[in-house]
């Protein structure tokens, strides 16, 4: 069953996997649908594989994501297969795209002139049938953004300054347009307390505020150091404020029994 306003995101790419890159990628975009009231459900790390990107795709859309982000394998590559797994994963042939075409020769004509288009540079712009190239400003390679059923795939390239460059220019119009509010947030800083003897009362809150998202991230040492536990309550929605304040008002008030109990 399709979820409103959710998103999945696969992200590609051997070095991932061998610990040889960061996927700082999929943090950055988390925290731009966070602003915009959209929801990530889940992040997918695959390799460089046809079957294993077809498949993850395959996979994503049966959840019926509202979004699906791909990142990375858009260059020119034989390891760049991104679009290729999609376009089985669909059942749709890959073409080559005029108006991406004419994105990569642009690129090119800045830096060499007359531009060569030869096959790797053409690659940049085979497209699955029906998708629609993005502008890569800062970049070679497009994005992609294709409608299947109820979900928008957008592909976006790996290297993170031309993702986020695209991600402004071409997708947070879209987030805008169709997402939610941000979401109402607040965080309590929890000194001197542990943990463990925190958790009762974390059980308790959820409890009595079901409608809201708790999520504790201890930031001393339960043996060594001073105790410290940041605590952040988010709802999804506007009906929640006042929910939040209370909640962050019964937190502190369980708080201070626990302190004089112990």
């Amino acid at each position: 069953m399709r979820k409103k306003n959710s998103v999945e995101i696969v992200t590609i790419g051997n070095e991932l996997l061998i610990g040889h890159t960061l996927d700082t990628n999929s943090n950055w975009i988390a925290q731009r649908l966070r602003e915009h009231g959209w929801l990530l459900r889940r992040i997918t790390t695959i390799p460089d594989s046809l079957n294993e990107i077809a498949t993850a795709v395959e996979e994503s859309l049966r959840r019926k994501p509202r979004l699906l982000f791909t990142l990375g394998g858009l260059g020119p590559t034989p390891d760049d297969m991104t679009l290729k797994g999609i376009a089985r994963a669909l059942g749709k042939p890959v073409r080559l795209n005029e108006t991406a075409l004419e994105m990569v020769r642009q690129f090119y004509k800045r830096m060499e002139r007359p531009a060569k288009m030869i096959g790797p540079r053409r690659k940049m712009a085979m497209l699955p049938k029906g998708a629609s190239p993005l502008s890569n400003p800062v970049g070679t390679a497009p994005g992609v953004m294709i409608e299947t059923g109820s979900t928008t795939i957008i592909s976006l390239p790996g290297v993170p300054r031309e993702m986020e460059a695209i991600f402004r220019e071409s997708v947070i119009p879209l987030l805008e347009k169709s997402g939610g509010r941000a979401p109402i947030e607040t965080t309590l800083k929890i000194d001197g307390i542990v943990e463990s003897a925190f958790a009762p009362v974390l059980v308790r809150v959820k409890r009595l505020f079901p409608g809201l998202y708790f999520k504790s991230h201890p930031r001393g040492g339960e043996i060594t150091g001073r105790p410290l536990i940041e605590l952040h309550i988010y709802s999804l929605t506007e009906k929640g404020r006042e929910q939040v304040s209370e909640a962050a008002s019964y937190v502190l008030e369980q708080l201070s029994e626990l302190r004089i109990s112990t």
